[in-house]
């Protein structure tokens, strides 16, 4: 195979690579704010996008091709997300012949791959907003300016590099950097040209062209520009640094601290590829020196967090933003081209191609650590879709609906009035706050909601993030003191409640009747199944599965509902008590899944009390704690608590081993205790442990030295949600302080009431009846 065949190989199979890392689970993600803005934008006129970007802190070409582009491809997840995998396809594209251009061939190969693999990129690349656009644009700019560069005058070039910059700088403002750096290699370049004053004068006056594309814009924006800051401490340039350090390198933004290590190493080693390049790179089609090449691609790489840095600072025009790591981003790829031609400079001098390889490998085992973590947290959640279809599901005609939500309201305007949304639902009213503050107050509340109770009969109130707007419901306060409730639905931080005249159950309009599933069932007698929902199909620890019924009643009748799960375990069960009534109900189960619910299949199982058995709505659990192994808990037990819990056995660390067992004060002894329960519980208990000695300790009052009382898992898995015959594993940590006297202490533990703190009963082995605790251990302390 000719050399050509060879990188054509690798350029498509690099790109397929590419495509595959940004579509995989690119829909599996709830829209979050930022997201949910630009779905509002992409649903106004052209005309009112146009004016809203205006007032907004980013220009309008991503919302105009976000635009057009929901009307085509529709407002799914992965539809709205998929033109910025578009402009990410179109970057690494573009990456191979700017590489060959100023390198060759083989570096804009590596190129490609490295972007292809980055998590940084991938990371930004399924998310619906400008800055991979932003980096297309910058990108292309700096590749026609390469040409330019070369002091070609074909017009070609002139006009892509005029449009390439104007599209940079109409997608985000802060490509104006991109602008200072190509007109610092510019006069670079220009300097050591016979002609270079025609040279400078035909690139200024090209730029004047920019100028010239950007002022219409500039002259609608500037007057409706809002001048706004967030309130925090401005960041640090060496923070700014160290972050575009690990976001280049890892894709990783969060604890950065603790990446900075292999990042710093990455960077050496792509300094020493770049110092081992040759002053003239065979195979370069660029007639650029070297050191113009690098000056370029490193300006694009080091100025952007210093303007970053500068526009974080606190300033009276535009916004001051805080740092975020996608501002970093669209001049990542010139790293990528970097770090390729690095690799090339370590492969190219024979005596030192050991540093490329381990420069290579080092790269594709961070790609291999770093990117199955970006993709174990995206999965679609039930958020706003079961909450948005109650009320499409319950809506009269002259309903309206309350939103309490402060700057939240996109989360829930996103799927409130997402196609296939029917055309009779209520409009709604974003609920204001009073001018100048921040919350509701009480008077606010009654003087603006008797205005609504004039017009409206019935009234659903949503809550999205009680906290931020109405932390102490005075909204949902007032509704109860003047409507009845009949309807009302918890969904974590979110709430939803039906205020009406009466309280009696409403049923489904016959115009409504639109269940996920269509069924038609009868079970028991007089009872029929139309229908049901279950609006998402994966579940993770903490989740509640939501089920809803639509269901017709003419008989009173008691319905089981089991949760079953692929090994035959019953997950849950609830008894559904039906009552007489006229048209269609709707009826929600639900699951609370559990951090130890077994990760497998599962279905619902509706059987009524004749013997009528229906499977419904299969679903997942995945990324719950595995149940542990019993036989390898160090110190086993076999001890009781309450005649309802096992103790199974515990394990020490933070003690030096021996008999007996060694700590000192200011330490911390971390203990691990396994549980069993052998039956459903209906109470929620606290655990504790405590380190108990025999000298008295001023600041308990007692001989109590160290303790860590808390609900299971850290509240995570209260006894009541505890899964029958399923291990667990709870971890506690008592510090010792450090006027703990030296002398001989008891490591107890045991549950008790919340309510009352009243001690359950111990049996078995360590148990102390008559004080309601286990000893687990004794241990000494030493000075």
């Amino acid at each position: 195979m000719s050399d050509r065949g060879r990188r054509r190989i690798f350029i498509i199979l690099g790109l397929l690579v590419a495509f595959l890392l940004r579509v995989y689970k690119l829909g599996d993600q709830n829209i979050w704010w930022d997201e949910g803005l630009s779905v509002l934008a992409a649903r106004k006129t052209f005309a009112g996008i146009t004016l809203w970007t205006a007032a907004d802190v980013h220009p309008p070409l991503y919302f105009w091709l976000l635009w057009g582009w929901q009307r085509l491809a529709g407002e799914t997840e992965f539809a709205l997300r998929y033109i910025t995998v578009i402009a990410s396809m179109l970057t690494g594209a573009l990456l191979y012949p700017w590489g060959r251009r100023l390198a060759r061939p083989a570096v804009g190969i590596g190129a490609l791959w490295l972007l292809a693999l980055s998590r940084f990129h991938i990371w930004w690349s399924q998310e619906m907003r400008m800055y991979i656009l932003a980096g297309f644009c910058s990108l292309l700019s700096l590749y026609f300016v390469t040409r330019l560069a070369t002091g070609r005058t074909e017009r070609r070039g002139w006009w892509g590099w005029l449009l390439a910059t104007t599209g940079a700088l109409y997608t985000i403002y802060s490509s104006i950097v991109l602008v200072i750096i190509e007109n610092l290699f510019m006069l670079l370049v220009g300097w050591r040209r016979r002609d270079r004053w025609s040279f400078w004068g035909r690139w200024l006056a090209w730029q004047l062209g920019v100028a010239l594309l950007m002022l219409p814009w500039l002259a609608l924006a500037l007057p409706r520009m809002r001048s706004w800051s967030v309130v925090q401490a401005p960041a640090s340039l060496s923070f700014v640094l160290e972050l575009n350090a690990v976001l280049l390198s890892l894709g990783i933004s969060t604890d950065i601290g603790r990446y900075l290590l292999p990042s710093l190493t990455l960077l050496v080693g792509m300094l020493g590829g770049l110092f081992l390049l040759r002053r003239r790179e065979n195979g370069s089609e660029a007639k650029i020196a070297l050191g113009e090449k690098l000056f370029l691609l490193l300006a694009s790489v080091l100025t952007p967090p210093f303007l970053i840095w500068l526009l974080t600072q606190p300033r009276s025009f535009f916004y001051t933003p805080r740092v975020e790591a996608r501002y970093l981003l669209p001049f990542a790829p010139v790293f990528y081209l970097l770090l390729a031609w690095a690799v090339s400079g370590w492969l190219s001098t024979p005596q030192l191609k050991w540093g490329g390889y381990l420069l290579s490998g080092g790269v594709l085992l961070l790609a291999g650590w770093t990117l199955p973590q970006h993709y174990q947290p995206r999965y679609f959640r039930d958020e706003y879709s079961t909450l948005t279809k109650l009320i499409w599901t319950y809506a009269e005609p002259d309903d309206v609906v309350v939103l309490v939500s402060g700057n939240r309201y996109p989360l829930f305007l996103t799927y409130y009035d997402r196609r296939p949304a029917p055309a009779n639902r209520p409009s709604v009213f974003l609920m204001p706050n009073p001018p100048g503050e921040g919350q509701l107050n009480a008077a606010y509340v009654a003087e603006i909601l008797p205005e609504l109770q004039a017009e409206y009969q019935r009234i659903w109130l949503v809550q999205v993030e009680r906290a931020l707007q109405d932390p102490d419901s005075l909204t949902a306060a007032w509704f109860v003191e003047h409507y009845e409730r009949p309807l009302s639905y918890d969904f974590g931080y979110n709430n939803l409640s039906l205020f009406a005249p009466t309280a009696d159950k409403p049923a489904v309009p016959i115009l409504n009747l639109r269940p996920q599933y269509t069924l038609s069932a009868e079970l028991a007698p007089g009872v029929e199944l139309l229908g049901y929902d279950l609006l998402t199909s994966e579940f993770r620890a903490g989740d509640v599965v939501r089920l809803g019924l639509y269901l017709h009643v003419e008989e009173a009748a008691t319905l089981e509902m089991m949760q079953v799960g692929a090994d035959g375990r019953t997950a849950g069960e609830e008894q559904l008590a039906l009552v007489s009534q006229a048209g269609v109900i709707r009826r929600q189960v639900t699951m609370k899944v559990t951090p130890y619910t077994p990760a497998q299949s599962y279905h619902f199982e509706l059987a009524d009390a004749v013997g009528n058995m229906l499977e419904l709505a299969d679903f997942e659990v995945t990324h719950t704690e595995p149940a542990g192994k019993v036989e390898r808990i160090p110190h086993p037990l076999a001890a009781t608590v309450g005649g309802e819990f096992e103790l199974l056995g515990y394990r020490l660390a933070g003690v030096q081993r021996g008999d007996p067992l060694i700590a000192h004060p200011s330490e911390t002894v971390e203990l691990t205790l396994y549980w069993q329960s052998q039956e459903t519980v209906e109470r929620s208990y606290k655990i504790f442990t405590h380190l108990v000695g025999t000298e008295y300790n001023p600041a308990t009052n007692g001989p109590l030295w160290a303790q860590d009382d808390q609900i299971p898992l850290e509240g995570a898995y209260p006894t009541n949600q505890w899964l029958p015959q399923i291990p667990l594993a709870d971890h506690y940590e008592l510090a010792i302080p450090p006027t703990a006297p030296p002398g001989e202490y008891q490591l107890t533990v045991g549950m008790y009431t919340v309510a009352d703190g009243q001690r359950l009963t111990v049996a078995g082995e360590g148990a102390v009846p008559e004080s309601g605790y286990i000893l687990l251990t004794s241990l000494q302390i030493q000075p």
